[in-house]
């Protein structure tokens, strides 16, 4: 695609321009004893089969203990998916690729899980648009597959260039010597109806190497230990009258179907969770499922990144001064006098913007030096920085290469300031598997978190970072995070950020605005990103999450739903 198109395409996704959905034929039924579809001759001599309810590769009920221990290595080749999704779209080719990678599994009682859970790069093996994450899984056993056992696993296919997400569920068969083809289905996803939303399916020929791991009892170990400590989680129909339930599941657009993939509310350290609900039944592993957050990130991990440095060297890195650590950027008439504070508050006083030319220099290169280059050539503003705010997602990369020369003048060369992140923020409160996009470089050293989207997080680690930020940074009696920082972000202190659009205020990463409910008037803070996902702070201390596709930014009614169940008005 030119140069040309390219903008053009861009130009129709800030306005929302798209054709419907075309869909593939689809199998309805749920899955009974004896099951009729994904059966085991249907595994072994595949033909391209209607779509599934998903839980036809879930376990079932009444399936039974496995006779066989999995624990292996698979390796897959690029290969063809049928999908309806257009390869020619804006987004560059190779989206109907499946991707070329390996993965490691291993397996106690009927826990399957992979020894690495994290991003899967994919970017130098082949064609294919997709990196990879790989969830755990089950394995069992059903009366007429003979000598047979099952496996299924959540997998999560990851957009490289600009964080979207498809969720997918792998199923095969395995006995002691060999495995099936493995059938994938994704019915689900957080990508808003400009990048195509739409199912995918596909039937991979792996190559399987039957291994024993040396570090097995440790991957068991750590994976019981996530699940033990996971937050709480209850029916949303428990507390809910109904009404926030009717907005999760209300469609704006027919062609998304299943525009949601995460409605839950946190009170009190729990969380109440709105069934996952897909194209074709509901997604059968709900904490593995990772959801494409887009501008969430600039709060969730950007925003975060600068509350745990201001904590660990002083709030004073907010006035530090971005062209002291952008070398590129030294002489740009349009970066002097900007700050790291100015690059998360979007007051600038630079050119930049997500929409066309602005945003496909940045969006479209791969490495960090790339970006910085393309972010260089964008010009000037008439106003100085601090003066207007102006979204813009070069600014928070900005801001992600900026932190990182800081720790590295710091810390040493080589010391990643998400790594002290995850170290210190997130191991503590057990969300340290946060999946966060970084960028890719030549030379095969790590990126750095590309902040202006790419956070990949579940259910847990979404609910557990917003409680972090609720509690002011502060976690089983130690602060992680810089109170003060959090509470201006939060709007608890007399400082109301920079004045952003349609009547909303930007602060430190977090939007802000005022909600007229029955009983008073609230001001709520929030995360927001692309689509319509939103993380939102209650005065009641309720946190409120949607991830949707949808690109429905009117809070208003979700907001006076939750204060049906629990009020802020005193």
């Amino acid at each position: 695609m030119s140069l040309r198109k390219f903008v053009i395409a861009l130009a129709l996704m800030a306005v929302g321009g798209c054709s419907s959905i075309k869909s593939i034929p689809f199998e309805g039924t749920t899955l009974t004893q004896p099951r009729q579809q994904l059966t085991v001759d249907q595994l072994q001599e595949p033909a391209t089969p209607l779509l599934f309810d998903m839980s036809y590769l879930a376990k079932p009920n009444w399936g039974q203990k496995a006779t066989d221990r999995f624990s292996g290595s698979f390796t897959f080749a690029e290969t063809k998916m049928t999908t309806p999704i257009d390869d020619s779209h804006w987004h560059g080719s190779g989206q109907t690729l499946f991707p070329s990678f390996s993965v490691d599994f291993v397996s106690d009682d009927d826990v399957l899980t992979p020894r690495y859970k994290g991003i899967i790069s994919t970017w130098q093996k082949g064609k294919s648009y997709w990196e990879v994450i790989i969830g755990t899984g089950k394995i069992w056993k059903e009366v007429d597959d003979q000598e047979w056992n099952r496996a299924s696993f959540p997998l999560t296919l990851v957009s490289r260039k600009v964080g979207q997400v498809r969720n997918c569920v792998g199923t095969f068969i395995y006995n002691q010597k060999k495995v099936s083809r493995i059938y994938v289905q994704c019915s689900q996803e957080t990508s808003p109806i400009d990048f195509q939303p739409g199912d995918m399916q596909v039937y991979l020929l792996a190559e399987y190497q039957p291994k024993i791991f040396d570090d097995t009892t440790k991957i068991i170990q750590q994976y019981y230990k996530t699940i033990t400590t996971r937050l709480p989680v209850y029916p949303l129909h428990e507390i809910d009258k109904g009404q926030l339930a009717y907005l999760f599941d209300k469609r704006k657009l027919s062609a998304t179907n299943a525009p949601i993939s995460l409605g839950a509310l946190v009170i009190d350290g729990k969380i109440y969770l709105h069934p996952p609900k897909t194209r074709h039944g509901i997604y059968p592993y709900p904490h593995e499922m990772r959801h494409g957050v887009y501008s969430v990130t600039k709060s969730l991990a950007g925003g975060l990144s600068m509350f745990y440095l201001a904590q660990r060297y002083g709030e004073a890195i907010f006035d530090e001064r971005i062209t002291d650590y952008v070398p590129v950027l030294a002489n740009h008439p349009g970066w002097q006098g900007v700050t790291f504070s100015n690059a998360l508050n979007m007051v600038t006083g630079t050119e930049g913007g997500d929409e066309g030319a602005l945003h496909i220099r940045f969006a479209l290169t791969s490495t960090a030096d790339e970006k910085i280059k393309k972010i260089s050539e964008l010009k000037d503003s008439s106003e100085a920085p601090g003066e207007k705010f102006n979204y813009a997602s070069t600014n928070t990369f900005v801001l992600s290469y900026a932190m990182q020369k800081y720790v590295e003048k710091k810390e040493g060369k080589g010391t990643y300031y998400w790594d002290l992140v995850r170290e210190n923020v997130l191991k503590p409160i057990n969300a340290e598997s946060l999946a966060l996009q970084h960028t890719e470089e030549n030379d095969g050293s790590k990126g750095i978190p590309l902040l202006a989207w790419g956070a990949f997080p579940t259910i847990d680690e979404t609910a557990k970072i917003a409680s972090l930020l609720l509690n002011e940074g502060r976690h089983r009696g130690k602060q992680l995070l810089h109170r003060g920082k959090i509470r201006e972000a939060l709007n608890r202190t007399e400082w109301t950020g920079y004045p952003a659009t349609h009547g909303k205020d930007y602060n430190h990463s977090f939007y802000s605005h005022n909600i007229s409910s029955p009983n008073c008037d609230l001001k709520v803070s929030y995360m927001e990103g692309y689509g319509g996902s939103y993380v939102t702070f209650l005065p009641s201390n309720v946190i409120l999450i949607r991830f949707m596709d949808e690109k429905s930014y009117y809070i208003d009614p979700l907001v006076h739903a939750v204060e049906e169940i629990k009020t802020s008005c005193k």
